[in-house]
């Protein structure tokens, strides 16, 4: 890890002198439309269900961790230069991003001609990244590295660029080109050279569209990327994506874990209503307010009111989900976290009324990464019979509640079954301090929709 955070190191100037010059303007605006496909990275793996969450659990460990390094106090303050922000801190380097060790992969292409990568999909974070050759340290990855030298269209980006100005940890060595750091919460950083090139995405449809965008060149790399050649941020800050291009609507309809079916993400004009053509909708369409802290611009906020288990509102303070001014608090929309995530106090009060609607032991067995797990009734004898007796016991009903919309979600999004164990586990778990995430596994057979122009988000049950 020392050896990753030293001052830019030799890779890094040899990138810089081969290939500096003027960079190309990035996407002004996007007025197209794009249909992706999104990969679980399990998928093809041929696991259970149980082993397919349990993992995901243990990526979600790592994220509550990073994402609460993050809401402690290494946001952003609009208004001040990313160099003045990192001069003011305390503890200059400290992580402020999410783990890389994410959920989804999505497919595009770099350079001209276009090279292949298989990038993570990450609504916590901003940069887009990925591996590069000459490469000094990197991580095992799917694709060849991306190499610049192949591409007729990249270019570095100057130090008086934009966004080199909007990279919280950037240098500028000679020749006069932008290098960068950038820190996520569970350890993962890259380090590299930030330039221009042409991203090539291609839609389920079979059309080809190609843009301008800054990214990271990373040539020393340390950490997870879980399979993947890179991140793609969906943030809110001036790095991600969704900036660059301008894009003011976003959705994805995320397939269960164990399905065959591949996960969608539109953006552009596809995303002007809830939901896509193939959409199968279940549900009524449901929507609620996007709320922003100054102190964390990246993340998705939205107006989190409570819970309900069974027929009954818990009687939680609106206080324990509120977004304070210091940054502290609120509630996330995480596409990159599996588990749903409360503070300890919130998470207890479910749990308790869980506990004493379905009238089971917490299961004494059960692992950490099970999730929060009770005991079912044995029934008598053995086999096939006592295995399907403690398959089907009643699950209160659990309902999330928005500012304007209640989210009533099916049993399948935060139950697990383990008949063999004799267990039943409600996927949640502590986030670690004052905040909230809603994660994917409640999305999931969902088209959730952020509409960045009316700073809304909407919601619908759909067969994705």
């Amino acid at each position: 890890m020392k050896l990753a955070l030293v001052a830019l190191a030799v890779p890094l100037l040899l990138a810089a002198s081969l290939y500096a010059s003027t960079p190309p303007d990035t996407a002004e605006a996007f007025a197209g439309d794009v249909r992706v496909r999104l990969t679980h990275v399990d998928a093809g793996k041929q696991m259970s269900r149980r082993e397919l969450i349990r993992r995901a659990m243990q990526r979600s460990k790592a994220r509550a961790a990073a994402l609460s390094v993050a809401r402690s106090g290494g946001g952003r303050v609009p208004g001040k230069s990313a160099r003045q922000q990192g001069e003011e801190q305390q503890q200059p380097g400290v992580p402020v991003r999410p783990s890389g060790d994410l959920e989804y992969l999505i497919d595009l292409a770099i350079g001209t001609p276009p090279q292949p990568v298989s990038a993570l999909l990450d609504t916590g974070s901003d940069l887009i990244w990925t591996q590069c050759a000459p490469c000094a340290s990197c991580l095992a990855q799917p694709d060849p590295l991306f190499a610049p030298a192949a591409s007729s269209s990249y270019v570095p980006m100057r130090c008086s660029g934009q966004l080199c100005n909007d990279i919280l940890h950037h240098s500028c060595q000679r020749p006069d080109t932008c290098t960068y750091r950038y820190n996520y919460g569970d350890g993962t950083t890259t380090l590299g050279v930030y330039a221009t090139d042409r991203f090539t995405f291609a839609s389920s449809s079979g059309e080809r569209f190609s843009v301008p965008l800054g990214f990271g060149c990373g040539t020393m790399n340390v950490g997870s990327l879980n399979n993947g050649s890179g991140i793609v941020g969906f943030g809110r800050d001036p790095l991600s994506l969704v900036s660059q291009m301008s894009i003011r609507r976003f959705s994805y309809c995320l397939t269960p874990y164990t399905s065959t079916r591949k996960s969608t993400l539109l953006f552009g004009s596809l995303s002007d209503g809830v939901f896509d053509a193939d959409d199968v909708a279940t549900g009524q369409v449901q929507t609620t307010r996007l709320l922003q802290s100054r102190q964390n611009p990246t993340f998705y906020y939205v107006p989190f009111t409570g819970v309900t288990v069974g027929t009954r509102r818990l009687r939680i303070p609106l206080s324990a989900f509120a977004l304070r001014p210091d940054g502290s608090g609120g509630v996330i929309v995480d596409s990159g976290t599996a588990l749903t995530l409360f503070p300890a106090a919130v998470l207890a009060e479910v749990l308790r009324a869980f506990r004493a609607q379905l009238r089971l032991p917490f299961a004494n067995s059960s692992s950490p990464d099970d999730g929060v797990c009770f005991a079912t009734p044995m029934a008598a004898g053995g086999g096939r019979r006592a295995s399907a007796a403690r398959a089907v016991v009643a699950v209160p009903r659990m309902v999330f509640h928005f500012q304007g919309a209640d989210l009533d979600l099916p049993r399948r999004n935060y139950v697990l079954d383990d008949p063999r164990r004799g267990s039943l586990c409600i996927l949640l778990a502590d986030s670690g301090d004052s905040g909230s995430t809603i994660g994917n596994f409640v999305q999931q057979d969902m088209r959730v929709l952020y509409d960045l122009e009316a700073e809304t988000l909407s919601f619908a049950p759909a067969q994705c």
